[in-house]
């Protein structure tokens, strides 16, 4: 009989915590001083020229984005892992993976609030740092004008492409970034837990944590047709031609790839959520089923009905695709010889 490896400790001595905190707080107080230091300078500066309350402005700003973002991202981030934790199953099956992981599950348990405000709290502090940094854009944003000029492609005023453009792509690079980390995160806590079985016999994932990580993809899903749908006004800043701006294949060949593919996302979208409710529906009919008497439909089978899409459909709109690129390009390149 193999014996039980011990269990790694993480204790460390009164000595050797104090030591750890007084150089952790060092550091801190090193690189807050250094950007104190910038700006009392810029205080200074702003004020012997009369514009004091213009840096009151931009300090502001920069504290509020902290904020906003950086507890956004803790909370996303700290939530899944909370969901994820709290979906873990009652009992595992023995089996050799699941007894190494073990050990690090006696040791995640005794720490998990630790663990947990730390994960949050990096997160929060990365993401808030971050943000300051795009104080501009969303000033500009938030106090930006109107130009009274429509553009000829998407008759929107100007200031929507010099404003609101960059900071919708800001919100959407956010939104991407926490929903990735949300993902990979609980895909971790589930494997840890036992949720997710890799080298174990039987099923491979239970049910709750499939459900979990189904809602991630899906909210992925729908950033990713929003990030489509954005990408047709970003057409207008192509330098595809002698000249920045939308040229005749922005128009005619990318314009209509960037609207199929965020109709193609909004369908897989659909579909994912088909195969959720599908699912749900299926293991709410086994609940209720007589012992003995097996399902009628598996969750592979509420895949495949889930997720049909139409191919033909698709393929007739990508021919259609591939000969505009073409004709716009031989135009492209007529008009650069005249």
């Amino acid at each position: 009989m193999a014996m039980r490896p011990p269990l790694p400790s993480l204790a460390l001595s009164r000595r050797a915590r104090i030591s750890l905190a007084v150089v952790a707080s060092l550091i801190v107080l090193l690189i807050v001083l250094g950007s104190l230091v910038g700006v009392y300078i810029n205080w200074l500066w702003f004020g012997e020229v009369g514009y004091r309350n213009v840096y009151k402005g931009i300090i502001t700003t920069k504290l509020v984005l902290f904020l906003i973002f950086g507890v956004l991202m803790a909370l996303i981030l700290g939530g899944n892992i909370v969901i994820a934790y709290l979906l873990r199953p009652p009992f595992r099956p023995l089996s050799a993976e699941q007894q190494n992981l073990e050990r690090y599950r006696v040791v995640l348990e005794q720490h998990k609030k630790l663990v947990l405000g730390g994960i949050a709290g990096l997160a929060g502090l990365s993401a808030g740092l971050s943000s300051m940094g795009d104080w501009r854009t969303w000033m500009l944003w938030r106090y930006g004008g109107h130009f009274g000029i429509k553009d000829l492609q998407f008759h929107r005023d100007i200031s929507f492409f010099a404003w609101d453009y960059p900071a919708y792509r800001l919100m959407l690079g956010f939104g991407f970034i926490a929903i990735l980390f949300s993902i990979l995160l609980s895909i971790a806590v589930h494997y840890l837990f036992g949720a997710i079985r890799v080298q174990t016999p039987g099923p491979k994932i239970t049910l709750s944590a499939r459900r979990h990580l189904t809602v991630l993809i899906f909210v992925f899903i729908v950033l990713k047709a929003l990030a489509y749908w954005l990408d047709r006004y970003g057409v207008v800043f192509s330098n595809r031609g002698k000249v920045t701006g939308a040229s005749y294949t922005d128009v005619n060949a990318s314009l209509p790839a960037k609207t199929i593919l965020f109709w193609m996302a909004v369908e897989r979208a659909i579909a994912r959520d088909r195969v959720r409710r599908a699912a749900r529906a299926q293991h709410h009919h086994q609940r209720h089923l007589p012992r003995g008497r097996p399902a009628v439909l598996g969750e592979a089978e509420c895949e495949r009905q889930g997720s049909q899409i139409h191919l033909t459909e698709h393929q007739r709109h990508t021919r259609g695709l591939r000969h505009r690129v073409v004709d716009g390009s031989r135009r492209d390149g007529e008009l650069r010889q005249l």
